[in-house]
């Protein structure tokens, strides 16, 4: 085990596991967490281990939503080890998070590399507290992601669920770039859209912490840093009245080369950024993070 991995997992298994009452329902709004636990890829026991922590932590935060990464359960990399360890939705791993789900009084949203019918799907469930489940699969492959594994394209239409009086609903990574999907997404009705990604690439694309002694190395550390945040989503939200929950994946994994820096937010309807988790560029820094923030009830809304 690599001293970054030890390290990361001492970490996790640090972070306060009380169990924590479910809130009352608020009138004004909804606390929600992104959560970036290291994913590594073909593990999927770890990964939901390393997970837990994070959604008891929420929950003890008052959050009634955790929002874990694109295929943060199987993990994600572009050699396919992570798409091999793909499981169906009925395999007992995952009764853990509709388990963790019911313990906590929290909705969690996680990704997977899902066998369906002798067919790879790149799929996103959200596993509420009442033992429901809504599935998304994702619609638009990429070229690289294609290359990696035979992942299929579903369907683009959206399913959304609702929690205390909010709609939400999923997009998963490229799926966010087709045309007019926001917008349809809103006509829709929903409050939130969740938006989880794997965005990264190889390991030579990460720092180490000696690199920043350099001055060209940390100018380009710190213009990369700054790319968490769009002010295109920003103006979206307000322009179409949907606040924004964002999970990219954390993740450094030497056997296939995978690192992906993280980088998650959330921005209320409002515009307003309630919750943000920096793009960690330097592998040095990567550990689990959370992030909670609220996100605001329409007026009119739903009780």
């Amino acid at each position: 085990m690599n001293n970054l991995l030890r390290l990361t997992l001492v970490a996790v298994a640090a972070l306060p596991v009380a169990c924590a009452a479910t809130p009352p329902p608020s009138m004004d709004g909804l606390r929600v967490a992104v959560a970036q636990p290291l994913a590594v890829p073909g593990d999927v026991s770890g990964n939901i281990d390393r997970m837990e922590p994070l959604v008891a932590e929420a929950a003890r935060q008052g959050a009634r939503l955790a929002v874990f990464s694109e295929c943060g359960i199987t993990g994600y990399d572009l050699k396919g080890k992570a798409a091999a360890a793909a499981v169906g939705l009925d395999h007992p791993a995952l009764r853990r998070l509709d388990a963790m789900a019911a313990a906590r009084g929290i909705a969690i949203v996680a990704g997977l590399h899902e066998l369906r019918d002798g067919k790879l799907h790149n799929t996103a469930v959200a596993f509420l507290p009442d033992g429901r489940r809504v599935v998304q699969r994702k619609h638009l492959i990429m070229d690289p992601e294609k290359k990696a594994a035979p992942v299929v394209p579903a369907p683009r239409e959206r399913a959304l669920f609702e929690l205390d009086g909010f709609r939400f609903a999923i997009l998963i990574c490229s799926d966010a770039g087709m045309p007019g999907i926001f917008e349809e997404i809103a006509r829709a009705g929903a409050d939130v859209v969740i938006l989880i990604t794997a965005g990264g690439g190889d390991a030579t694309k990460g720092l180490r912490q000696a690199d920043l002694a350099r001055p060209e190395v940390r100018a380009r550390y710190a213009a990369e840093t700054e790319k968490c945040l769009s002010k295109e989503a920003i103006e979206q939200s307000i322009r179409l009245d949907l606040a924004q929950v964002a999970c990219n994946q954390m993740a450094w994994d030497a056997a296939t080369g995978c690192y992906h820096g993280g980088g998650s937010s959330i921005i209320d309807r409002t515009g307003e950024v309630t919750a943000v988790i920096p793009f960690r560029m330097v592998l040095d820094h990567l550990r689990p993070q959370l992030a909670v923030g609220r996100i605001s009830r329409k007026a009119g809304g739903r009780p």
